[in-house]
């Protein structure tokens, strides 16, 4: 196994986040039509065995024209996890001394211990300085990902251990920690405890307290904030909303305000005695209007101007109601897209 890893190390260097691939298949297809036309005048027909490799080859291009708009993978080896950035199993969060100077990706498997759900794989990037000041502790930002969407989206597409570095060289170091938010990665949990499994609590529970129990960091709200991108961007808002004690601050990216299911709410809650009553809990406007605590949280909405018009609606009312209650909540709408392009930037403004 190890030989076959090595084998796509030349992956880690291709980027594949433009055109490129659309420009191999067009000469391709070219140089086939032409082997084509040129056995046609030799023998009086055609030949056609090339043909079905078209279709295939079409489906490549269509995925690589998609990922070049959305950027979630930028080098081909992300695709074979071969990541351009040092990563380590879990032993290296008990250390206290190591050559990391661009920082480390601790790739682990966070347990469900009280949500039931786990364990499910995790991305934890340590700064330098956790090598280097081995009595120091750290603040910890949690960044989720949407749906479809996996643990390793931020570090990839989101280059979170580009981010965390520079905010570390500027003297902000900090643990950013990417969990995963559903059992697979289409699966559309929305982190709500449902019938998707508890994923509320494991977020709210389960992560910090591995995070907690085995880094060393800083610990109360004033020091853990969750960003989240698309869906993970609501899952941020209402798990901070919801856990204040937890998470002091949140930041939703190009996120709804409330949960939303393809087919439907009752399905994505399971059976409940007061389905309504359920789901007003996970309704940001219903948490801040009737649950005062939830007030303390500190939020910033970041989306692209050129997004859905009605999401950017939904989100400028919820702003809207958290300041008419005194909440530290601002929005802002610079250019940019649902794209991986704008959710990096928006990390980068945010932290």
């Amino acid at each position: 196994m190890r030989l076959v890893a090595g084998m796509w190390t030349w992956t880690e260097d291709v980027r594949i986040n433009n055109n490129w691939p659309l420009i191999i298949f067009l000469v391709l297809t070219l140089l086939v039509i032409l082997w084509c036309w040129r056995r046609k005048r030799k023998q009086k027909r055609w030949y056609f065995w090339p043909l079905p490799l078209i279709l295939p080859c079409l489906l490549l291009v269509a995925g690589a024209l998609l990922n070049t708009h959305f950027g979630l993978y930028v080098r081909l080896g992300d695709l074979f996890d071969q990541y351009p950035f040092p990563t380590a199993s879990a032993a290296v969060l008990s250390e206290s001394s190591g050559n990391f100077a661009q920082g480390v990706s601790a790739v682990t498997q966070i347990p469900g211990t009280e949500s039931g759900v786990g364990p499910h794989t995790a991305f934890i990037w340590l700064p330098p300085q956790y090598f280097t000041e081995p009595t120091m502790k750290f603040p910890v930002v949690y960044v989720l990902p949407g749906s479809p969407g996996t643990a390793s989206d931020w570090s990839t597409g989101g280059n979170v251990p580009r981010t965390g570095l520079t905010n570390a060289q500027a003297g902000k170091p900090a643990i950013i920690v990417s969990p995963s938010v559903g059992p697979n990665q289409l699966a559309d949990t929305e982190c709500v405890n449902g019938s998707e499994g508890n994923w509320q609590t494991y977020l709210a529970v389960d992560v910090p307290n591995y995070v907690n129990s085995n880094a060393r960091v800083l610990t109360g709200p004033k020091n853990q904030a969750v960003a989240g991108l698309s869906m993970g961007g609501y899952c941020a808002q209402i798990l901070s909303l919801r856990n204040p004690g937890t998470f002091g601050f949140f930041g939703n990216f190009s996120g709804t305000t409330m949960p939303t299911y393809d087919d439907g709410l009752a399905d994505l809650f399971g059976d409940q005695a007061d389905l309504q009553a359920t789901i007003n809990t996970y309704t940001s406007d219903w948490v801040i209007a009737n649950q005062p605590a939830s007030r303390a949280a500190i939020g910033r909405v970041i989306t692209g101007a050129q997004d859905d018009p009605d999401l950017l609606a939904d989100e400028q009312q919820f702003v809207d109601k958290a300041q008419a209650l005194g909440m530290n909540v601002q929005m802002n709408e610079p250019p940019g897209a649902h794209t991986f392009y704008f959710w990096t930037a928006a990390l980068q403004e945010w932290l």
